[in-house]
């Protein structure tokens, strides 16, 4: 089973073939859903001043469930939040982007060059943030709550959700897994 290892004053991760593959998969339909870098398609630019300093003037509030947990509001009252999410969403999707294809490009060598094996010498702040960033995805769409657990249990072998909630625990046994060799 894979796992991250510490080497020297850095760390490294054991992936087969199919576990890399599985994190690309995931880590790009993630890149996809906050928009791959292209995420000003959803403001209002008629404001001159943001124009001139390149920031949205506003940034729509997204629909999708996932991205209001991975951009969440930072205050109930609507006019508040805009604003907020005005100065602080480029840059949080940004950098939940830049994490995201860092690892997809780890990955993508690994596959490439090995067909599986260890990334060495990864950013273990990259990968914390990535993977929480997938849990979070998959936690928002399996609706995950403090049952979810014994619900898998009781999944039959040929129920479809079986193996994503296989892979959301997973990746929560890797995140603790980095987590316990960060402290």
């Amino acid at each position: 089973m894979s796992s991250f290892e510490r080497v020297g004053d850095g760390y490294s991760l054991d992936l087969t073939l199919d576990e890399a593959l599985i994190l690309i998969n995931l880590v790009e339909q993630l890149l996809e859903l906050l928009g791959e870098g292209d995420f000003f398609h959803h403001y209002d630019s008629s404001d001159p001043l943001a124009q001139l300093l390149t920031m949205p003037s506003e940034i729509v509030m997204p629909d999708d469930p996932v991205l209001l947990r991975l951009l969440p509001n930072a205050y109930t009252d609507p006019e508040a939040a805009s604003d907020f999410r005005r100065y602080t969403e480029p840059q949080l999707r940004g950098s939940k982007q830049k994490n995201l294809r860092l690892v997809r490009e780890e990955l993508t060598i690994l596959v490439d060059e090995n067909h599986g094996g260890v990334i060495e010498e990864l950013d273990s702040g990259v990968w914390l943030k990535a993977l929480n960033d997938l849990r979070i995805a998959l936690s928002v769409r399996l609706e995950i709550s403090e049952n979810s657990f014994e619900k898998f249990e009781l999944l039959g072998e040929d129920d479809p959700q079986k193996p994503i909630y296989a892979v959301y625990f997973w990746l929560g046994w890797l995140q603790e897994n980095l987590l316990g060799l960060l402290q």
